[in-house]
């Protein structure tokens, strides 16, 4: 089955757009949220 190039590249900057919110949004976020999570609640208890 033949693919036009214009639904090709439709598909590939389709998963660019995802990839990018993907790394620059929620993997940041994630991790800032796990960092504050095992913080506060393994890190601090220890401390006092």
């Amino acid at each position: 089955m033949r693919v036009k190039r214009v639904e090709k590249f439709k598909r590939y900057n389709r998963k660019k757009r995802h990839r990018f919110i993907l790394f620059v949004i929620v993997l940041p976020s994630a991790s800032i949220f796990l960092g504050y999570l095992i913080t506060a609640l393994l890190i601090l208890p220890a401390i006092k």
